[in-house]
């Protein structure tokens, strides 16, 4: 389930302002919260970007200290293309969010992702991610509208593979990694 909201109103128009705008998603995780939130924090050893990176020619590195903490993830496979990751807000089993900043994020300028988990019945958990995105300027309605659907169906994508990864263990994540660079492998040097 996921959901898109401008913080400038439902009305339509020929432009749509810069943002910020709000994409939501949400999945259930037949597992506590406390398996799942070192998944999403990114100095875990078991955070889901750090066990994956590798697969994607990337580390996730601490970027030093400071008030914030800060990580990057550099990619050997993009070179020109390093994200860096400024936390925003930590509490144990229950939030965690980020600042994340790349030039290969254009048009967005400004993405904070935001995680909070919800503890439902036995041992289950509702995961939810509502991403702040700003855009480098106004976007006309259609590429609007294809930005949020791309931003809205990686969002969901995130939070499948952190499904999977705490249902499924380590490996179940990393093969459905692997299929997915192998797509994308395939689809880059498809001439057609």
């Amino acid at each position: 389930m996921f959901g898109i909201k401008s913080m400038f109103g439902g009305k339509r128009a020929s432009m749509v302002p810069a943002g910020p705008h709000e994409i939501t998603a949400e999945i259930e995780i037949e597992c506590p919260v406390g398996a799942v939130y070192p998944l999403i924090d990114l100095g875990s050893p078991r955070s889901s970007y750090r066990q994956l990176a590798d697969q994607m020619g990337a580390e996730l590195v601490e970027a030093g200290a400071g008030q914030a903490r800060r990580f990057e993830l550099i990619s050997s496979m993009i070179p020109d293309a390093m994200f860096t990751f400024t936390v925003t807000h930590e509490v144990p089993n229950s939030e965690y969010a980020y600042f994340c900043e790349s030039d290969a994020l254009r048009p967005v300028i400004r993405s904070h992702e935001h995680f909070v988990l919800h503890p439902t019945k036995g041992d289950s958990c509702r995961l939810v991610l509502t991403h702040t995105v700003t855009f480098d300027g106004p976007l006309e309605q259609e590429a609007f509208e294809m930005e949020a659907i791309e931003l809205a169906h990686a969002g969901f994508s995130s939070l499948s593979k952190i499904k999977l990864h705490a249902e499924e263990g380590d490996e179940a994540a990393r093969s459905l990694r692997a299929a997915q660079v192998a797509a994308l492998d395939e689809s880059s040097s498809d001439p057609d």
